[in-house]
Parts: C-alpha cells; structure tokens; sequence
C-alpha cells in the first residue's frame, strides 16, 4: 500500500522545503503594547478558606466582572452575590487534589517572566497587522482541568494546569490519551492564545459545514497563528512529533490524490469530517502510522498555495475569505 513505501532521501527534500516560511517577519520592535498578565490562582489560593469572608470584599473589588465569569463559568459555583458563594470558593479551594497541582503549577509557572515576554512579542505581531484590534489582560487559573482558554471582551484566561508537560502525571491519572497529551505543554500557552483571538476575530462561516471548508478554516488559523510567532515549529504548530512532520511531508501528494479520488472534499458527513480533521491519534483513511488531523494539515498548504499565487494579499483579507470552495480554486493547489 501507498502510505508504507519508503520516503528516504524524499523526506529530506521536502522537509527542507518546509522550513522555507515565506516572506521574512515583519520588524516589530518599535510595536508598543499594553496588556497584564495576571496570576490569578496564585492570590486565589493564597486565601486561608477558614478566614475566606474577611477577603472576599478585597478579592470583587479588585476582580470585579472577572470573578464572577471564573466562579460561574469556570468553576461551576455561585456568582459572588449569591449567598453560597463563600462556600463554594471555600470548597474549591481546599479541595485536595488541588492544592497538589498548584505545585505543580509553580514549579512551572511560578517565574512567568518568560511567558509575560513571549505573550507580549506575539502581541506585537498582533498589533502589527491588526492596529485597532485591543491587547487583552491574560489571566493565569485554575480550572480543574476544564476548558483550556475563556475569554471576555478586555481579558483572555488560561487554565495553566492544561500546560504542566506532556509527561506530567496528573494527565496519566486522568486517562488523557497520550496523543492529546502532546497539547499540554507550556510551549502551547502562547499558540493557543493567538488561536482563541483568531477565531473570536474570524467565526467559522458553518452555512457550507463540509470538508473542504473545515479544512481550509483550520488551514486559516494556523497560518495566522504563524504570523502572531513567527519561529513555530511545525511540530508545535500542528501538535506533531517530528516524525510525524516527515510523514505529512512525504506523503502530501498521496493523502491529497486519496481524498480527491474518494471524492470527500465536499463531504458533510460528520464521521468522515472528524477522521479528517478532528484530535485522533491517526487518520482513519491513511492507517495507524499517519499522524491525526493530517486534513488540518492539508488545509494549511492550500493557504499556502494560495498565498503564493496572491503573495498581496493581507491578513486581515485572508481571514475575511470564509468559502472554501471559492479559495480551493482560486488556490489552484497541487501537491
């Protein structure tokens, strides 16, 4: 079968021709920009739960419209005003298991001068080629190991206990599957942030929900968390080892050939979208040696053919393009 032959020096190529990104990053230096990163699960659990009433008047004002967002919406407690709040945050707080991944989560972010820098040269670039668009306020959290990022209109929060290493053994006892484990690293705060402004920034366009469209969205997103970090690896970008990134490189032409023959790219059959382009551990249609996601993949080239036939074209326009079928064409994409 086509996905077992061997790719020797043909990997080589192509990998070398995928470290070529384009045109150089922009010169961001003179960008000024203006945002907090806030820890806020460290002075949340600095509370003593037996004194918690005496703090909390302190803890709304400062919080204020954020608190409540994290108690109700991330938590699943009461809304400050309510009269159970107290407990439940008391609870929460001195709920074991807790407390041992907040040392987990100082060993890790608890110097976040490193992230403070990186979040703030990614903004740069965002300000860069969105000069309106407002910086928000990053706050650190903990989620119990819920949604990995919310976000309001000033602020954007991080469950940081989804970021302590791949190999971190909470996600063991969890039962996280080690292919999911590969998003759990710190080196993906950053990527997931931009990624959570790019879709708030740039909705899905759900009226033609088929392959090629999901594909070409998802596509849109990594190009765009590319320009917010320039130096991501692939590997980072895609959530692949790097054997895995040899593989998607080698076998472009085949996967690409398979699905058109298949005739899948216009497919709203959700069990074949989510074997495209859903979290797997491999394709379905490529066996067990592919990577997952590789239509994620896929779609990210067809952005980049595109961008090679309209090098003009700008950010901003090429996130607005929301048809698929529309940006295959015109991509005119041959692997």
């Amino acid at each position: 079968m086509m996905w077992n032959r061997t790719v020797g020096v043909l990997v080589f190529i192509l990998v070398l021709g995928a470290c070529n990104r384009g045109p150089k990053a922009p010169d961001v230096r003179h960008v000024k920009v203006d945002f907090e990163l806030v820890p806020f699960y460290r002075e949340l659990f600095a509370l003593s739960p037996d004194s918690l009433e005496a703090a909390l008047p302190e803890l709304k004002e400062r919080y204020g419209s954020y608190l409540e967002a994290y108690s109700v919406g991330v938590i699943g407690g009461s809304a400050p005003g309510e009269p159970e709040f107290a407990d439940d945050l008391r609870f929460f707080l001195s709920y074991e298991p807790n407390q041992e991944v907040l040392d987990s989560v100082e060993l890790v972010f608890g110097r976040e001068e490193w992230l403070r820098q990186d979040l703030e040269q990614a903004f740069k670039y965002y300000k860069y080629y969105f000069p309106e668009a407002s910086v928000p306020d990053v706050y650190l959290h903990l989620s119990g190991f819920n949604q990995s990022i919310v976000m309001d209109a000033d602020w954007l929060s991080v469950s940081v206990e989804k970021y302590l290493g791949r190999d971190c053994v909470f996600y063991e006892w969890l039962s996280i599957p080690v292919y999911l484990r590969k998003r759990y690293a710190p080196e993906k705060v950053v990527p997931d942030v931009m990624m959570a402004l790019a879709m708030d920034r740039f909705a899905y366009n759900d009226s033609i929900d088929d392959l090629i469209n999901q594909m070409v969205y998802e596509g849109q997103l990594r190009h765009f968390v590319r320009q917010m970090i320039p130096d991501i690896p692939d590997s980072t970008l895609f959530d692949y080892s790097s054997k895995e990134v040899d593989w998607v490189n080698a076998y472009e032409k085949d996967m690409w050939s398979y699905m058109v023959e298949q005739k899948h790219l216009f497919s709203t059959d959700r069990m074949a979208l989510q074997r495209y382009v859903g979290k797997s551990p491999f394709t379905y249609y490529y066996g067990q040696e592919s990577p997952g996601s590789t239509g994620v993949w896929l779609g990210y080239r067809i952005v980049q053919a595109y961008l090679k036939r309209y090098p003009e074209t700008s950010l901003e326009e090429l996130m607005r393009m929301n048809n698929g079928h529309e940006f295959l064409r015109a991509a005119r994409y041959r692997p």
